[in-house]
């Protein structure tokens, strides 16, 4: 049988409080986080992409601050191989890995044990089909280990996280995003191009920095789309949840009880069913059956 390790989950929409949940269970359960987000990983990215360092305190983390924006490219062929060994690395130190993080495509590959094809094409054989893989890319990737998730969700209404959303973003205005933008351009030399490559805050602080449009016009750009960003993430979550992935929502972060949660999961006892279930909660009306 292959080998199987226990991790914890934390996810949820865009600005629920993912991060304080999971530092706040790291400390109790011994520990270390693994970032599930594309954009953490790169240094100088910090206020955009909401890295809250501060937060962690004595907490380890992985995966943040570990590649250059201006020179590297940090994508799931990167990550798989750097989130299976953080995770190696956590258990072996008898430590909890306790994922956290919104990316979808990353989080999902962890779930579902994403094999990624990778290398140049083997030689030719007469009467022998080769597989197109990728040439010059990474390595084909293998997952070396199971994962045994404990998914938990972070849930509050929707209105809730809109405003959660607005009153974040302007948060981030104040505390200098658009300096940091900025800087980025000008100081570590990264195009106005690549700045709308990594999307959402850096994607719309670039266009007001070109002049294509005024702050106002691009807090209000940027509110709509990170609002919708959160929509797509419902979607994903409820996705999830039709392929047999259960997903513990808690209110607020609350209830019921992440700590009973997690010392249950680690200590093999049998888990209720989850109490709320995204993909049969509607926001207007109920479809008909």
């Amino acid at each position: 049988m292959a080998e199987i390790l226990k991790t914890v989950v934390i996810t949820g929409p865009t600005a629920t409080g993912k991060t304080a949940l999971a530092v706040w269970l790291a400390r109790i359960f011994n520990g270390e986080i693994v970032s599930v987000d594309s954009r953490q990983v790169y240094r100088g990215m910090d206020i955009g992409t909401g890295k809250d360092l501060d937060e962690y305190g004595e907490v380890p983390y992985h995966l943040i601050n570990i590649a250059d924006p201006a020179r590297e490219e940090y994508n799931l062929a990167r990550f798989l191989p750097d989130a299976y060994r953080a995770i190696r690395e956590i258990v072996e130190r008898n430590h909890v890995p306790i994922l956290c993080g919104g990316t979808a495509l990353y989080l999902a590959a962890l779930l579902d044990g994403y094999r990624l094809p990778g290398g140049a094409l083997p030689p030719r054989c007469a009467g022998v089909p080769r597989v197109r893989q990728n040439p010059d890319a990474a390595e084909s990737f293998t997952p070396p280990f199971g994962l045994d998730p404990l998914l938990i969700g972070v849930y509050y209404p929707r209105s809730e996280v809109h405003a959660r959303i607005e009153a974040r973003l302007d948060s981030r205005l104040s505390d200098g995003l658009v300096d940091e933008v900025r800087k980025l351009h000008e100081e570590r030399g990264i195009s106005f191009e690549k700045l709308e490559f990594f999307g959402l805050e850096y994607r719309e602080v670039a266009r007001y920095l070109k002049g294509e449009c005024t702050l106002l016009e691009m807090r209000n750009q940027l509110l709509c789309r990170i609002r919708q960003f959160a929509k797509r993430q419902d979607i994903f979550f409820r996705k999830l949840e039709r392929e047999g992935h259960a997903i513990y929502w808690l209110e607020k972060g609350r209830e019921p009880d992440p700590r009973q949660l997690v010392e249950a999961f680690l200590c093999e006892e049998p888990l209720p069913p989850p109490e709320r279930r995204m993909c049969e909660t509607f926001y207007g009306k109920e479809p008909r059956a």
